[in-house]
């Protein structure tokens, strides 16, 4: 199995949210709907703008504070985009990692457990598994699972065998 690796030591993924402080809010849950988003063509807008107000806007009547306003939002929204990419991105590698030693947890409890019977067989002294107890009961859980899934699978076959024949 290979596994592409995740370092938040390499490269900028060392974050904090210091740099979009002032512009983080928490709202009340639902105290967004009815927001307007972003519509397609953005950027044509963006571009449009930067190059029409410095010679149009006086004459449209756009004051320049009302622009500068829009070109602080439209930064603001950016930094924002890219530390919520970055932290998605964190996220996900932070679930995958977690999900990774889950894995391998899983695996050693059953190598002690496969160590522990092999160990009580070999010398013939089950009490050996004793203090084991609920380990080996926690490493059963899967493949009791299995064969309940199994005999339902076989089960189900089998009705729908019998009523075919029918």
């Amino acid at each position: 199995m290979t596994t592409d690796t995740f370092s938040p030591y390499a490269g900028p993924y060392d974050v904090t949210l210091a740099d979009v402080k002032d512009d983080l809010v928490d709202l009340p849950a639902g105290s967004s709907k009815g927001f307007r988003g972003v519509q397609p063509g953005i950027e044509d807008v963006v571009d449009e703008l930067a190059g029409a107000i410095p010679v149009f806007g006086d004459a449209a009547g756009i004051p320049a504070k009302v622009y500068e306003r829009f070109t602080v939002e439209t930064m603001s929204i950016d930094a924002l985009t890219r530390k919520e990419a970055l932290l998605e991105k964190m996220l996900e590698a932070t679930r995958e990692s977690r999900r990774l030693k889950v894995h391998q947890r899983e695996n050693t409890i059953a190598q002690m457990v496969d160590i522990a019977k092999s160990t009580a067989q070999r010398t013939r002294n089950k009490g050996i598994l004793a203090p084991f107890e609920k380990t080996v009961r926690y490493n059963a859980q899967t493949a009791l699972k299995a064969v309940k899934t199994r005999r339902k699978n076989e089960a189900a076959k089998a009705a729908a065998t019998s009523s075919l024949e029918k």
